[in-house]
């Protein structure tokens, strides 16, 4: 059974992208999945929250593109996440893309080159991308089975823009035709708020799918991060607790994810 390839998108900074991809990894971990997590975003912020903020990896996942490295030495088996094997990043990925790109699907089989001989060790790989319709965003656009948006709630600006993001996942379909836009993901949402409900009512103007349930607005994302945990971790009763669950639940629902018998 081949993994099914999951990715979080969005060209905007700040939609907590990041949050939402490393708590569902640790949420579909904690549901019997075997997850591989990959950090392609130079920020490196999910490999801090994964791995640890003191060190980074030995091997990352720059040297596993530039070819100096071997996907089986990039991998990271024990991390933070119970579940969840890592290939993190650092700002020297940024360097690498300047490199390598020439237009953005210019290379886009390159991860998913790298990835063949793993497909079929875990349940699910889950690939974080930088907010930007790049080569990096492309490249793990052309090697996924479905992509999923989380989108701000409660930004004037938060479906500005977004008309690019679906024609940038449909140009990714030109070249990776199993591609599938799994929907939407509200996240910083509270809907006491008036733009929060706004948002929320026209999401659906632009996406087919948007999620049942959202990342809130809550102290506890902060808190968690502060002490280096997932907000499951941190506090597994909390409201966003729960939400991260439900999303993720969904999100295996949409995407046909499977348990491999070793996992269950």
């Amino acid at each position: 059974m081949a993994a099914k390839i999951l990715v979080f998108a969005n060209h905007k900074g700040g939609v907590a992208k990041t949050t939402l991809s490393v708590n569902v990894a640790d949420a579909l971990a904690r549901d019997g999945y075997s997850i591989l997590f990959i950090d392609l975003d130079p920020q490196g912020n999910a490999t801090q929250l994964i791995y640890g903020y003191d060190e980074t990896p030995a091997v990352t996942i720059e040297q596993m593109l530039a070819g100096k490295e071997s996907i089986a030495a990039a991998i990271v088996e024990k991390t933070t996440i119970p579940g969840v094997a890592l290939i993190g990043a650092t700002l020297k990925l940024a360097k690498l893309e300047r490199e390598l790109q020439t237009t953005p699907f210019s290379s886009t089989s390159l991860l998913l080159q790298k990835l063949h001989s793993v497909k079929d060790v875990f349940d699910v790989v889950i690939i974080d991308t930088p907010p930007a319709l790049s080569f990096l965003t492309a490249n793990a656009l052309a090697a996924a089975d479905i992509v999923f948006v989380p989108v701000e709630s409660g930004s004037k600006l938060a479906l500005v823009g977004t008309d690019d993001m679906i024609e940038f996942v449909n140009q990714a379909k030109s070249v990776n035709t199993k591609l599938k836009l799994g929907g939407a993901i509200l996240t910083k949402h509270d809907g006491r708020k008036k733009l929060c409900k706004i948002t929320q009512a026209v999401i659906g103007d632009y996406f087919d799918t948007v999620l049942d349930h959202f990342v809130p607005q809550s102290a506890d994302i902060g808190k968690s991060q502060a002490a280096g945990q997932t907000v499951l971790q941190y506090d597994r009763e909390c409201t966003c607790s729960r939400e991260f669950v439900e999303i993720a639940r969904q999100i295996a629902t949409i995407a046909g994810l499977e348990r491999s018998e070793a996992a269950q």
